[in-house]
């Protein structure tokens, strides 16, 4: 404690105890009749000393912290508490000062105001972090077309984000809970989705499932979940989480490959079937063996055409425009005056599409060897149309040759013939016919379509 006189000049200290001497390091004899000033150093704040000279000339009572230095030259802080003394006429007589070392309880304040800071300035961080995870993982979510979930078990609880309920087909802010989630469950499929979560639930196991789902506009999708159980402290199941995928494109994929391989293995076993027969056949009917090589050569070349028009259109057969452009194509001269094609777009089935082909190289063979494309001036008519007739509707097809020789009956009906009457009639389901008329040969295809 220290007592000053605010009458005389500059406010000397009048009396200390023997705290204040301990607490500064100063003796009684240094410290009278000099003003408080001489404890300020260097790193006193100057905000600190104006506030301490304006209560003093106002004067009225202060309590504040400032930093001041002991005789040894040691800074502390020093709580002061300075308290006017007034006489019985209210005028002013001394100052008392009281003073406390709050130096360890500053630098705690400190420390602490600076681990405050760290922990703000971390926790902005983390913040920061846990947004941009965010944001990758919802962009992970969207372009993955995935969508999380957590559900549980014991209260039928689901929480489904919004790309969750895009998978199954509703709308991101529409309600989705766990009824919403067993209706959606294709009837085929929800016992077994259904048995799968209580087996989870039973055993712990993940949670890896697809099945089909029933949107609200009526569209089937294909789902894929895949999910973990969450356990408490006591072992019992807290709730399931995990994410949903939308799988449908995958699966059409699928489908549509094992749908190839099939029909891959269906074709190799009729291509090798057909080039049996066109070499059993040709060898039979054929007049010398080099006669029945080049027979044989130009029949699997026309069988290899109508294959490359299958390939290309996959699995779902040929038109007919591309199946005479292929074939037609080793008999036409590049100027459009052998062949004259018109018709509809019409696709047939693959195995139609095989026997056609066959057929009409037969026919161009045939001509270029004794009809209208053996001489000059030759010309054949091609036209298909697609019209309603017994039964429903009805493909009609015309092969005509004119300009040619005067045509005459075969003696004898070869592989070539027969092929084109009754192999392609049975694949049609319906009626072809060879007219041999003098002004040229003339084939007709009636049969459902």
């Amino acid at each position: 404690m220290a007592i000053s006189d605010p009458t005389l000049a500059d406010n000397p200290i009048l009396h200390v105890n023997a705290a204040f001497e301990r607490l500064t390091g100063y003796d009684r004899q240094d410290i009278v009749g000099r003003n408080c000033r001489f404890l300020q150093g260097p790193q006193t704040r100057a905000d600190d000393v104006a506030q301490i000279r304006e209560a003093v000339a106002r004067p009225v009572r202060l309590e504040t912290d400032v930093l001041n230095y002991r005789k040894d030259g040691t800074p502390f802080w020093n709580r002061l508490l300075i308290a006017p003394v007034f006489d019985h006429n209210r005028r002013l007589r001394y100052f008392i000062a009281s003073q406390h070392d709050v130096t360890l309880e500053r630098e705690t304040l400190v420390s602490l105001e600076a681990e405050q800071r760290a922990l703000e300035a971390s926790a902005a961080q983390t913040r920061e972090s846990l947004a941009d995870s965010n944001a990758r993982l919802q962009f992970a979510l969207k372009a993955g077309r995935l969508g999380a979930w957590t559900f549980d078990p014991v209260g039928r609880h689901l929480d489904a984000s919004p790309g969750c309920k895009i998978v199954f087909g509703y709308q991101a802010d529409a309600p989705f809970g766990y009824d919403e989630f067993v209706g959606a469950l294709h009837p085929e499929d929800r016992a077994r989705v259904l048995a799968a979560i209580a087996e989870t639930v039973g055993t712990g196991r993940d949670y890896d499932i697809e099945y089909r789902v029933i949107t609200p506009d009526g569209d089937v999708r294909w789902v894929e979940i895949r999910g973990e159980l969450l356990l408490r402290a006591d072992g019992t199941a807290l709730s399931m989480t995990g994410f949903s995928t939308d799988i449908s494109e995958r699966k059409r994929i699928e489908e549509h490959r094992a749908l190839l391989a099939g029909e891959l293995t269906h074709r190799v076993k009729n291509t090798l079937a057909t080039v049996s027969a066109i070499v059993n056949q040709t060898l039979r009917d054929a007049a010398t063996l080099s006669e029945a090589r080049d027979v044989i050569g130009a029949r699997i070349g026309s069988l290899a055409v109508a294959h490359d028009l299958l390939l290309r259109d996959e699995v779902e057969g040929a038109m007919i425009a591309d199946i005479l452009a292929g074939v037609m194509a080793p008999f036409d001269d590049g100027r459009g005056r052998l062949f004259s094609v018109s018709g509809p777009d019409v696709r047939l089935e693959p195995h139609v599409t095989l026997a056609l082909s066959m057929a009409l190289h037969e026919l161009a063979t045939n001509a270029s060897k004794y009809g209208a494309l053996s001489v000059g001036g030759g010309h054949v008519t091609i036209g298909w149309s697609v019209g309603i007739g017994d039964g429903g509707r009805r493909l009609a097809f015309r092969w005509e040759e004119t300009g040619g020789p005067v045509v005459a009956p075969p003696t004898r009906t070869g592989f070539g013939s027969r092929m084109i009457e009754r192999v392609l009639g049975q694949h049609l389901r319906g009626t072809t016919r060879i007219d041999y008329r003098p002004a040229g040969v003339v084939f007709t295809i009636d049969a459902p379509f």
